[in-house]
C-alpha cells in the first residue's frame, strides 16, 4: 500500500491519491489543453512587429481558453525567437484550425510548430500571475524513465515545486495524444537569471537523476502584453 506521506501528489492537488487507471482516467476527463511553440524564420523581425498587434487581437478572442501567450526570447532579451500558447480547446482538430487562422501561421513568419497535448496542474493562468519584475522561463522536455522510476520520485518532485509556488507562472506535464499518459513537462516560472532557472532544473528530482532525456530545454520567456 502506498504510504501517502512519502509518495504521490501532495495533499489539496486534484490527483492526491490517485494512482494508475484512475489516474489515467482524470486526465482523459479534463478538457484537452495544449502546450504550442512556434518558431520564426530568419529575418521574419519586420514580420513580426507588422503582425504583433494582429495576432493579440486574434488572441483575446479566445478569452479564458487561454491559459498563457508569450513569445521566447534569445537569453539576453534582445531576439525574439518565435510565440507560445498555452490553450485549451477541444481537440487536435481544434489545435489545426486555431493555427490556420493565427495571423502570423497565416503570414508564414513560423519556420517550425511544436504541439503538444498538455494540462494545466491547477488551473493557473499567467494573466492571474503577480509578476515580480525578474526573468521568465519555459522549462520543457521529453521523459525517458520509467513509470516505475516517476511513481519512485513523483513525491520529492511535487515537494519541490511545492518549495518554488511563488515562482510558477503556471505548469503541468505533455499528455499522449489521448491524455493518458505523461511523456514530458512543460512549466513556466520567474526567477532572478538563467543560472537560478538552471539550478532550478538541475536539482528537480526526475531531471536531477535522469529522467528527462537531452533535449530538454530551457527557454527565457516574455509576456505578450
Amino acid at each position: 500500500m502506498s504510504n501517502e506521506k512519502t509518495e504521490g501528489y501532495l495533499p489539496g492537488d486534484p490527483r492526491y491519491g490517485l494512482y494508475g487507471d484512475a489516474l489515467k482516467d482524470y486526465y482523459r476527463n479534463k478538457a484537452a489543453q495544449w502546450a504550442i511553440y512556434c518558431w520564426d524564420k530568419t529575418g521574419s523581425a519586420d514580420a513580426r512587429r507588422a503582425l504583433l498587434a494582429a495576432q493579440k487581437a486574434y488572441l483575446a478572442g479566445f478569452a479564458e481558453q487561454v491559459i498563457g501567450y508569450g513569445h521566447f526570447l534569445s537569453d539576453d532579451g534582445r531576439e525574439t525567437l518565435g510565440t507560445s500558447f498555452f490553450i485549451q480547446l477541444d481537440d487536435r482538430a481544434a489545435v489545426e484550425k486555431f493555427l490556420a487562422d493565427e495571423p502570423m501561421h497565416k503570414a508564414s513568419v513560423y519556420r517550425s510548430v511544436e504541439i503538444n497535448r498538455w494540462s494545466s496542474s491547477f488551473g493557473k493562468r499567467a494573466s492571474e500571475y503577480k509578476r515580480k519584475g525578474m526573468q521568465l522561463f519555459l522549462c520543457t522536455g521529453p521523459k525517458t524513465g520509467t513509470n516505475e522510476f516517476f511513481r519512485g520520485h513523483l513525491h520529492a518532485h511535487e515537494s519541490y515545486f511545492a518549495s518554488y509556488a511563488e515562482s510558477f507562472i503556471f505548469r503541468g506535464p505533455i499528455r499522449s495524444a489521448d491524455g493518458a499518459d505523461n511523456i514530458g513537462t512543460a512549466l513556466m516560472l520567474e526567477l532572478p537569471d538563467r543560472a537560478a532557472a538552471d539550478k532550478f532544473w538541475n536539482e528537480e528530482p526526475f531531471a536531477k537523476h535522469g529522467g528527462y532525456s537531452g533535449e530538454a530545454r530551457i527557454i527565457r520567456w516574455a509576456f505578450a502584453d
